[in-house]
């Protein structure tokens, strides 16, 4: 029997899978047992921010280390992994939205405080929350999660990484399912 449920879409890069993250991927298992939705994760295959300025990202995490965290983590079957590529870049971002509802079916989003998307990243959450009401879509935007007064963030912990505070990221991660923590791919001896 098929399943022709709706889904709440967590969105985001999650890079590392960190406490900020699973705030989010908490809420969106939540909307999805108090709506009988079923619970998904819309991240992309690489860093916006290095596809759009050229400029090698550091990563936590590559595709598939976020797949098998998120699932290790949280009872979410459905990671969509979108490539990164030219016609995402350009998309504007209510088409973005409106291909959220459409194509991946959504009937609930969940995004960041800081979530921003589309051409030029021109959307914002605000902006997510007023469309996906427009499409008769549910919404919810997660504040910051804080530790020591500061956002958790994947670029925090890979600069506690640089500065050799493992520890440090390791709590801003909560949890250990890295097989080891780096600030790129582990180097292999051939």
């Amino acid at each position: 029997m098929e399943d022709n449920r709706k889904y709440v879409i967590a969105l985001g890069f999650f890079d590392g899978i960190h406490l900020g993250h699973q705030a989010l991927l908490r809420r969106t298992v939540e909307r999805s047992e108090e709506h009988h939705m079923r619970p998904a994760v819309f991240t992309f295959d690489r860093s916006p921010k290095e596809a759009v300025t050229g400029k090698p990202v550091a990563l936590l995490t590559t595709p598939e280390e976020r797949i098998r965290i998120v699932r290790a983590l949280f009872p979410i079957d459905t990671v969509i992994v979108a490539p990164f590529d030219r016609a995402m870049m350009t998309m504007d971002w209510r088409n973005f939205v409106d291909m959220l509802a459409g194509k991946y079916r959504a009937g609930w989003l969940v995004a960041g405080h800081d979530f921003r998307f589309g051409h030029r990243n021109a959307g914002t959450p605000e902006l997510l929350r007023r469309r996906a009401a427009e499409l008769g879509l549910g919404c919810d935007i997660v504040e910051a999660v804080k530790i020591g007064g500061e956002p958790v963030s994947s670029t925090r912990i890979r600069a506690l990484l640089e500065q050799g505070r493992r520890e440090e990221a390791c709590r801003l991660l909560g949890h250990s399912l890295l097989s080891e923590l780096h600030t790129g791919r582990p180097e292999t001896n051939s």
